[in-house]
């Protein structure tokens, strides 16, 4: 027992002596989180490579042809699984730290940053689910043909349709930016163009599950080139926006106020009192009611001999 009370105090100290190490202040955490957007668009990249999907696997192929695929790609199909799933692994803390930097910006409204950072929590499954599919597919490449092409279909559905989370995620994302009319604003306002433009770009895999040839299947340019080359860039250009963002954070942090910095609340109650009591000290003949004497009421003073 006093062995274990001894390390606990020395672990207590080392703890208290890393928690002043510049590499553990809420710079270099959000520094880290910004970096995971550029990790982010790698692993998301690097995982289809690995898989042997860039370019597709075609729609129209039968079953022999796509089960083909995954036996020729095993160890490629495996380990992009894992890349996508780690992929969305970084996403989240650099969503996180865009929703703190939004908070910074004035008069920007509670559910704003809580609906980027929301959809973010839901958009991490558009990674990790599909590099679970895969997963699965690869685990038994030589299971019944039929089986292994409808694994394959899932997988590009879930993949490439789930295109709503990231629009309003980024929608919000670029509300906050042109919400922020200060000279020197946290976001510049092309940011917000970009966070507008890009993610209307991957409303053409909303039919993918109806086309298996053309510009709108899983492998055409509206539902994986056009989609996937601007996200990936898309998410490179946020993080060195955040990473700028971050720069100009005091040290110590500021006030954020989550619903209207510039409005105090009561202050027209205040500034009525203000203007109350200055007018009951110019001779006003009205009562003072005083609140820590229990609502008892004074008369004014009396002036030239009149009450």
């Amino acid at each position: 027992m006093l062995g274990f009370n001894s390390m606990n105090r020395f672990l207590d100290v080392q703890a208290a002596k890393l928690a002043k190490s510049r590499y553990l202040s809420a710079h270099a955490f959000q520094y880290c989180g910004a970096f995971c957007g550029v990790m982010c668009s790698l692993f998301f990249l690097l995982a289809f490579v690995a898989a042997g999907f860039v370019s597709p696997i075609k729609p129209w192929w039968n079953a022999e042809q796509t089960a083909h695929h995954y036996q020729t790609h095993l160890t490629g199909v495996r380990g992009g699984a894992a890349l996508l799933v780690v992929s969305g692994m970084f996403y989240l803390p650099f969503s996180a730290c865009i929703s703190s930097q939004m908070r910074r910006i004035p008069n920007l409204h509670y559910a704003v940053h809580q609906l980027q950072l929301a959809s973010a929590a839901a958009g991490i499954f558009t990674f990790i689910l599909p590099g679970i599919i895969l997963a699965a597919t690869s685990y038994r490449p030589y299971r019944n043909v039929d089986i292994t092409q409808m694994f394959n279909d899932f997988f590009w559905i879930c993949a490439l349709m789930p295109w709503p989370t990231f629009m309003a995620q980024n929608f919000a994302f670029s509300y906050a930016i042109i919400l922020d009319s200060r000279p020197n604003p946290l976001f510049p306002k092309s940011l917000s163009i970009v966070n507008i433009v890009v993610p209307s770009l991957f409303t053409g895999a909303l039919g993918i599950h109806c086309h298996k040839t053309g510009a709108t299947a899983y492998n055409g340019a509206m539902t994986f080139w056009v989609p996937g080359a601007t996200f990936c860039v898309q998410l490179v250009v946020d993080a060195y926006f955040l990473w700028r963002a971050i720069q100009t954070e005091p040290e110590g942090g500021e006030m954020v106020v989550d619903m209207f910095p510039n409005k105090i609340p009561n202050a027209g109650l205040a500034e009525k009192d203000l203007e109350s009591g200055a007018s009951n000290g110019s001779g006003s003949d009205e009562p003072i009611h005083d609140s820590a004497a229990n609502g008892t009421t004074h008369e004014p003073a009396a002036t030239n001999g009149k009450i």
